[in-house]
């Protein structure tokens, strides 16, 4: 390698250029889209500390409190908005190039891998993904990185300040994200191998016991106030915890498709590692115990299948990819280099095609490009536009995918807003309501289907719209007028019923859903949830004759036929469990508790 170089000018150069790339790419129309679920939810903590440990609706307690402290100030600066959430882990995101390059540099003493190590991170179309959403996993990451540097500068140095700050480092991650428990229990293995004296092992692990108190502590806390707590209470985890093939395979897709052409290359320097070490190198014998964190795509189908688990594969991916390409002479690594960065960098610009994307919810949950993200600021020129369309005592109904977005927050206090549309759409009976324009937020038509249609059939599209908004004026001819077939009569019914769902009151749930039924014979999430609480509850036939009468009136067809099956598994018939199976995948392929009943189906006996 050329050492001259790496102490030029130009080295200093593109140090300065990946930076400068990193924030482009993550901080390019960052208030481009309207906050999405994820977001709304932290969001809420930002704005209120207290439901940090209290129940909210959907929203549990958690213990990972340092992001919404992190954010409180930019919150109170530049408003409840989609940028002030998005700027911190812009920022935090692109300067994790630095102690990525630091933890690479300690251990291969190669200035070439940590370089390209930082340049493959910059363009990373998993990380440029995640920092440009206001969430905290990547600034959890960044933690988690620094912690990893320090972990490597004890076991070298055996100095107790070094462990200290680790321990530090790795105490701020889990309070930022809990999924850093990945990289506690990383830490907790691979402190056997990388640390050979009896002192230095103490030392570790004190540190690392001391790091877990924090998280531990807010834990107990919580526990103390509420019965639930985020990530071990929610459903989608304590329902469906497990392993399952289908759930391993959809995992490794994931991180094939985000990793793309930079896994290819990480395998090739795992494989050189092995090589190497089996040779006799002490060196890279030390760098084996890197490949630990690959566990990570088997542990994590357990709990849930998802992408930001994903991220902390980053150190160990990238750090393989730089011993690849830094085992080239120079001018054919920077080749090489300059080829994966060209690859991962168009990825991040123009998207990636996910696997399995499931059913769209926001635009922001399923748009990887960095160019398709819209710009100006679309919950502030939206809530512009409607203070300037409408007067005080105008009404406007505001049916949110997320119970608190930006534009509520923005007009409620200038405006008669009405959260949740669908469950004062009787307010558009009397015309002394003055309702005027209605206001669906993201994939409206995925999560309100019966709203979007009476709004498509009795209303037009007011003459502004913005990204993550679609707004409906409910005037005709210019003046309010009365909708006598408005339905709401149901909604108190079944948001009662969601709530006391979320709670495990199954009775009392089942008897919201029915007086909802009552006043709405064919209300679709009664109709659904009413099919499904049969099946907990043992009432077989009226859950068989409920899951028929949805099929017939094509209420969540795929769900009900789901559901159906379930029953004719539970009486034995698996060959008619496997049809209703097959006919709900036929509507929903991608439906994954479907899925998973067809994969633990017992086969038919013949």
């Amino acid at each position: 390698m050329n050492r001259a170089w790496f102490l030029s000018r130009g080295y200093a150069a593109a140090w300065l250029g990946l930076l400068g790339l990193a924030v482009a790419l993550r901080m390019y129309h960052l208030p481009g889209f309207v906050v999405n679920n994820d977001e709304g939810h932290w969001l809420i903590y930002a704005l209120d500390k207290g439901l940090l440990f209290e129940p909210i609706r959907n929203s549990y307690p958690r213990p990972d409190l340092l992001f919404p402290l992190i954010v409180s100030p930019l919150v109170r600066l530049l408003g409840p908005n989609e940028l002030a959430l998005r700027l911190f882990p812009a920022l935090v995101g692109s300067l994790s190039l630095f102690p990525l390059a630091a933890l690479v540099f300690q251990l291969t003493k190669n200035r070439a891998a940590c370089l390209f190590a930082a340049a493959f991170l910059a363009v990373l179309p998993l990380h440029v993904y995640f920092s440009a959403s206001g969430i905290p996993d990547a600034i959890a990451l960044f933690f988690g990185l620094w912690a990893l540097v320090f972990m490597v500068r004890a076991g070298q140095t055996k100095e107790l300040k070094n462990f200290v700050w680790m321990g530090i480092w790795v105490a701020l991650a889990l309070l930022t994200k809990a999924t850093a428990l990945y990289l506690w229990g990383f830490l907790a293995i691979a402190g056997m191998f990388l640390l050979d004296d009896k002192r230095g092992r103490c030392r570790f692990y004190a540190a690392l016991v001391s790091a877990a108190i924090p998280l531990s502590l807010v834990t107990l806390a919580i526990l103390q106030r509420s019965h639930a707590l985020s990530f071990f209470h929610e459903p989608g985890i304590t329902e469906n915890f497990g392993f399952s093939p289908s759930r391993l395979g959809k995992h490794v897709r994931y991180g094939i498709v985000f990793y793309d052409g930079l896994l290819l290359v990480a395998v090739v320097g795992m494989i050189l590692t092995i090589v190497r070490a089996t040779k006799g190198s002490s060196a890279d014998r030390r760098l084996l115990v890197w490949l630990l964190p690959l566990g990570n795509l088997f542990i994590t189908p357990f709990f849930r299948v998802g992408r930001l688990e994903l991220l902390w594969l980053i150190p160990s991916v990238c750090l393989f990819a730089a011993v690849a390409v830094s085992s080239l002479r120079l001018p054919l690594a920077r080749m090489a280099a300059g080829v994966v960065m060209a690859i991962l960098l168009t990825r991040s610009l123009f998207g990636i095609p996910l696997p399995d994307p499931g059913r769209a919810k926001a635009a922001s949950d399923y748009t990887t490009a960095v160019l398709q993200r819209p710009g100006g600021w679309p919950s502030r020129d939206a809530g512009r536009w409607l203070k300037a369309a409408t007067s005080p005592e105008d009404t406007i109904l505001i049916t949110a995918y997320t119970f608190t977005d930006p534009l509520l927050l923005e007009l409620e206090r200038s405006r008669r807003l009405v959260p949740n549309g669908g469950e004062n759409w009787g307010l558009l009976r009397d015309p002394t309501n003055h309702v005027k324009y209605t206001v669906f937020t993201q994939d409206y038509r995925a999560y309100a289907p019966s709203l979007a249609a009476y709004a498509d059939a009795h209303f037009t599209l007011a003459a502004a719209q913005f990204a993550g908004y679609t707004i409906y004026d409910c005037q005709k001819d210019g003046r309010i007028v009365a909708y006598p077939d408005a339905f709401s009569q149901s909604n108190p019914y079944v948001r009662q019923g969601m709530e006391l769902l979320q709670r495990h009151e199954l009775e009392r749930a089942y008897e919201a859903f029915q007086k909802g039924l009552a006043m709405e014979p064919d209300q679709p999430v009664a109709s659904v949830n009413l099919a499904l609480l049969c099946l907990q509850l043992g009432r077989d036939e009226e859950g068989v004759a409920r899951c028929e009468q949805n099929i017939r009136l094509g209420i969540e067809p795929s769900i009900s036929y789901g559901v159906l099956g379930q029953f004719c598994e539970k009486r034995g018939d698996y060959a008619s469990a496997r049809a209703a199976y097959g006919k709900s995948l036929a509507l929903d392929p991608q439906n994954q508790t479907t899925l998973q009943l067809l994969v633990n189906l017992p086969k038919v006996p013949r």
